[in-house]
């Protein structure tokens, strides 16, 4: 299971750790304590440092059977045991590395995107993937303790239930007009069926700035701060970056996979940097980045893809319903060069050209 390496300048090493936001009572789950927090850290370090080390697994048994179970993936399948990747490996000494704040999508999982964060993290980034309690498929803490997805949250989701939400975004992804009459039509659409969701983005933003906030505590000895720091994520976590730079000050730029930009940006200005990846059918939620900005605005549009296939499930999924037509390591290609180039010119100050695609099934473009 996996892509094929690519070129590396580091090996990666992860660590996992979690926090306890106390200034947040948790409403999901039995609706006890505070908000917990789990992250999941990627980093480089040096081909000499995994000498005699065992390669990291992918996820827990725990884990695993969740997945298996979400993504109805079958008892024979497995995962690989040896990802490329090295746990609890030492930091490099005496090296920084700018930081990436990533955050997966609902009913996902931490690791989601492992494929694609080791990457970022072998071109010299350290990336934290930030868990969301009680909204993903299984998250595991560092005391041993772990939750599961709240099945509530599904009578919650919609306000006028599943199908009317269904059917209502089914036409809207199929609207035509201009990018303000369709993000109009978006806006009343989150208006009618997605509240819960508007509200989810202003906790899952806290989870990361909790987040970051930790990491800063932990390991910012080893963090290159001086362009600032990075949002990104796929699906709700991609529109969670999308906040995160509109509304902090302590994130300078952003990177959305694939996820539809909820949320009340009426009257607002975005002045950071951003990149939005989309699938063609998703375009219509996810073209309001266009609108009302003072800085560059980069888009790539995969043709023949699905959502969950921006995921590490374009590897072990093999239903093309599901995860898109598109080759699987094309895809995983074309998604890492998008990141890396863009995070390369703002994060790291380089003078180099953000990922143009000559594919005519990746149409780039820049709107600056």
């Amino acid at each position: 299971m996996g892509p094929e390496r690519m070129n590396r300048d580091y090996e990666v090493g992860t660590k996992v750790f979690s926090v306890t936001d106390s200034s947040r009572k948790e409403i999901l789950g039995d609706g006890t304590g505070y908000r917990k927090i789990a992250v999941r850290l990627y980093y480089p370090i040096l081909k000499e440092q995994t000498e005699g080390k065992q390669k990291a697994p992918y996820v827990s048994e725990r884990k695993w059977e969740s997945m298996r179970k979400a993504y109805h993936i079958p008892k024979s399948a497995s995962v690989s045991n040896e990802m490329d990747m090295y746990e609890d490996i030492s930091f490099i000494e005496g090296q920084k590395f700018p930081l990436l704040l990533f955050s997966h999508g609902y009913n996902s999982y931490i690791e989601a995107s492992t494929f694609l964060c080791t990457e970022i993290a072998a071109r010299g980034y350290i990336v934290a993937s930030v868990g969301h309690a009680h909204e993903a498929i299984c998250t595991e803490y560092d005391d041993g303790s772990y939750d599961y997805y709240d099945r509530n949250i599904n009578k919650m989701m919609y306000k006028k239930g599943a199908l009317k939400a269904i059917l209502a975004q089914s036409k809207l992804l199929r609207k035509k007009g201009n990018v303000e009459e369709i993000q109009k039509a978006f806006w009343q659409f989150e208006k009618e069926h997605t509240p819960y969701i508007m509200d989810r983005l202003k906790e899952w933003s806290a989870d990361m700035l909790f987040a970051l906030g930790a990491v800063k505590e932990k390991f910012g000895q080893y963090i290159d701060f001086s362009h600032g720091v990075a949002a990104g994520g796929h699906s709700l976590g991609g529109a969670t970056a999308y906040y995160l730079c509109q509304m902090s000050d302590e994130i300078t730029c952003g990177i959305n996979i694939d996820g539809g930009l909820f949320g009340d940006y009426r009257g607002m200005t975005m002045k950071k940097p951003f990149y939005q990846i989309a699938c063609k059918e998703n375009w219509n939620v996810e073209s309001a980045v266009l609108l009302k900005t003072q800085a560059p605005v980069y888009t790539a549009v995969f043709q023949n893809m699905k959502h969950i296939g921006f995921t590490d499930a374009k590897f072990f999924v093999p239903i093309k319903m599901v995860v898109g037509k598109m080759d699987a390591e094309k895809m995983h290609r074309h998604l890492t060069d998008c990141h890396t180039t863009f995070l390369d010119k703002y994060l790291k100050g380089l003078d180099v050209e953000i990922h143009q695609s000559k594919d005519v099934e990746i149409k780039t473009d820049v709107y600056a």
